[in-house]
């Protein structure tokens, strides 16, 4: 399906409420555009926040770390950490 857009004096365009709807975007929302093949293309940040938590995940699937054992990990890397640099534990 496609849709026209008109680019007003300041540069700005209105995209129709049917597009948002179908991206679940609203009012403050962030794209990202690209230009490819000389099209444009207009992703959704959350959408490339979750495309890469996916890619994220499926490093660690790998692995066979879960993602519990990375986050106990890294609560313990803290720890120490703060026991290094302050010479105290750190409060949970």
């Amino acid at each position: 399906m496609s849709y026209i857009a008109n680019i007003r004096d300041r540069r700005q365009i209105t995209l129709p409420a049917s597009i948002l709807q179908k991206l679940s975007l609203s009012i403050g929302d962030k794209l990202v555009f690209q230009i490819k093949n000389k099209m444009l293309v207009a992703k959704p940040i959350k959408s490339q926040a979750l495309d890469t938590l996916k890619a994220i995940q499926k490093s660690f699937s790998k692995t066979g770390i879960s993602e519990l054992e990375l986050q106990e990990s890294g609560k313990d890397l803290r720890k120490q950490l703060v026991k290094e640099i302050y010479g105290e534990e750190e409060e949970d």
